[in-house]
């Protein structure tokens, strides 16, 4: 055991782990009572990935050895190639550092007290190995000599670390040993989850240097892992499964784990393609989205036609996932892909989006002789693009500004565009539709109108106007006129009144279901009796008690609901049956004139 004391008196101590050469010391300290180790041998150490475990969290941090001394770790052996860079350096080894492969960690497991080893903890997780080099397969090592029988590139955890302390975090031992907060204090053992080739009996302890057997005492014996051979340029392997049997009170150790293989070259690295298309239901293609293959870190970007391709990717099992997505839309994660070499693997991304939409608005113009109120005017765009559906408002409260939000863009052909109408108007008044250009997701297209209202003509004016559809429901409100023409019949030479009304109203029941009829608020009208002997057809009367009205009367407020469907436009067909008059004669009805109300249904 090594110790450390601070100014303050508080006593850090790294336990290290096996090593090249045996060596023991003693030191009488505080402190639990652990059999001293040798120290690591500094070769091994330049050599080792270091992994730093938090059994509480299951995090694993990786060093990687950077490989740039000489002799260098990642040096070659076979004849093939020389030292670093090419180069003899020193005396022949095959230890793989960073600069040759990298690790990938995953599925970390901690079981309970026991269950594998009686007052210990065992901790798994699977290794897999990438060979980052280009035209530079891995083979088994000539140093160390792998156990008899045993091919493959070697992997075994030559030193484990676990520290004492009484608090703080710092570094110590040989400075790549994290000092962390109590409670940190036991043992730290590999398990036999280090199972060799997975033969029976691989992995046991094995001599990797210079000891002969693994008797007592022994420093230089070692559970291994071997990955099988060749690992060709680029490629990843198989994952594996080491572990770790550990004191209940570790709550964090480190392990420095060696890694051996021979290079060889080996023509260029087998690579391939990876392919696809990213859309969208409702978007269509993705354009600019960026796309990106790890391990490795190759990036592409989709076309107009949301299509992108990828080369050289290494073979292997590999990562596929987006980035730079438009906004509104929801990445749907990383997909897998097995790169074959010369192939190509093909990778299509389905990425949900909310459908882009923006606001048509405008302003009414009225002109000709008569101004009467456009309340009720229903205003409807219509994106032109596939897939769309219309959009509605209705004005009220004598404004003649109208506003329609949540237009559909839509993709594709006619994008952005479309037009928009004016329907349910007054009687006499007439409109020309607008159209509308370059609508983008939030943003505001304007429709500007004109409406030309004339004089009525001279007849009673009967007129069937629906309103807004509202909570899946829709109204009609029929209403009659009878100032506006003096039948000589008809009261004679003074103003025609009427107190009687009945009419058959038609109506399509493909979109509308008939639920009832009442009277209007403020009506003379308030007799209403209605029902809709057939489908698609009303049928009403309602009259006053008393003297006829001279003035324009609502004589049915009729509601409907709204049914399932497709787009569609509904015009009224009203037949009047009978207008009753008071003072003389019923009025006839060749002298009404009808303006019957179409509604728009999205």
């Amino acid at each position: 055991m090594q110790l450390r004391r601070t100014h303050t008196g508080r006593v850090l101590a790294t336990v290290a782990a096996l090593a090249f050469a045996a060596c023991t010391t003693t030191e009488r300290a505080t402190g639990p009572n652990l059999p001293p180790p040798p120290p690591d041998n500094p070769q091994l150490t330049k050599a080792s990935f270091i992994f730093h475990v938090n059994t509480r969290t299951g995090a694993i941090k990786i060093e990687a050895p950077t490989g740039t001394e000489n002799p260098g770790p990642s040096a070659a052996v076979d004849g093939t190639l020389g030292g670093r860079g090419g180069k003899p350096g020193g005396p022949p080894m095959s230890l793989i550092a960073g600069d040759a492969i990298s690790l990938t960690a995953s599925n970390f497991f901690a079981s309970t007290v026991g269950q594998f080893t009686a007052g210990k903890i065992r901790v798994r997780f699977d290794l897999s190995i990438t060979n980052t080099l280009s035209q530079v397969e891995l083979l088994s090592p000539t140093f160390p000599t792998p156990p008899p029988g045993v091919a493959g590139v070697l992997m075994f955890p030559f030193a484990t670390h676990v520290t004492v302390t009484n608090g703080g975090v710092s570094v110590g031992g040989t400075g790549d040993s994290l000092i962390v907060e109590l409670p940190n204090t036991g043992q730290v053992a590999p398990s036999t989850d280090w199972d060799g080739d997975g033969s029976p009996g691989s992995g046991s302890p094995f001599n990797f240097f210079n000891d002969a057997g693994c008797p007592a005492g022994s420093n230089d014996c070692y559970r291994f892992e071997a990955y099988p051979v060749p690992i060709s340029a680029g490629a990843t392997t198989a994952a594996r499964t080491v572990g770790f049997d550990l004191d209940p009170t570790v709550s964090n150790f480190s392990a420095k784990i060696i890694v051996a293989a021979n290079l060889h070259n080996s023509g260029p690295a087998p690579v391939g393609t990876v392919a696809g298309s990213v859309t969208s239901p409702q978007r269509g293609a993705l354009s600019g989205v960026l796309v990106t293959v790890n391990p490795g870190g190759l990036v592409g970007t989709t076309s107009a036609a949301g299509a992108y391709s990828i080369g050289n990717v290494g073979v292997g099992s590999r990562n596929v996932s987006l980035s730079n997505l438009p906004a509104g839309c929801t990445n749907p994660g990383p997909q897998p892909v097995t790169v074959s070499n010369a192939a190509t693997s093909t990778v299509n991304f389905t990425v949900v989006c909310a459908a882009p939409s923006g606001t048509v608005s405008g302003s009414i113009t009225r002109t000709g002789a008569a101004s009467p109120s456009l309340d009720g005017t229903i205003v409807t765009a219509t994106p032109s693009a596939a897939g769309t559906t219309p959009s509605t408002a209705t004005l009220a409260g004598g404004s003649l500004n109208y506003s329609i939000a949540n237009v559909l863009v839509g993709s594709g052909a006619g994008a952005g565009a479309g037009s928009v109408a004016l329907s349910n108007l007054p009687a006499g008044c007439i409109s020309a539709a607008g159209n509308y250009n370059g609508l983008t997701l939030g943003g505001t297209a304007t429709v500007n109108f004109s409406v030309d209202c004339t004089p009525p003509a001279a007849f009673y004016q009967y007129r069937a106007q629906w309103g807004a559809i509202t909570g899946g429901q829709v109204t009609l409100s029929l209403s009659f006129d009878p100032s506006t023409f003096n039948d000589p019949a008809v009261n004679g030479g003074a103003a025609d009144d009427f107190n009687g009304f009945q009419a058959n109203v038609g109506f399509s029941p493909t979109r509308l279901q008939f639920v009832s009829c009442a009277n209007a608020v403020g009506s003379d009208f308030q007799n209403v009796n209605a029902s809709s002997p057939s489908a698609g057809t009303i049928s009403f009367l309602n009259f006053k008690n008393g003297a006829g009205s001279l003035t324009q009367q609502t004589v049915a407020v009729c509601t409907f609901t709204v049914l399932a469907g497709a787009p569609a436009s509904v015009t009224t067909a009203s037949s009047i049956v009978e207008i009753t008059s008071f003072s003389g004669a019923n009025l006839n009805l060749a002298n009404v004139q009808k303006t019957e109300g179409t509604l728009t249904i999205p």
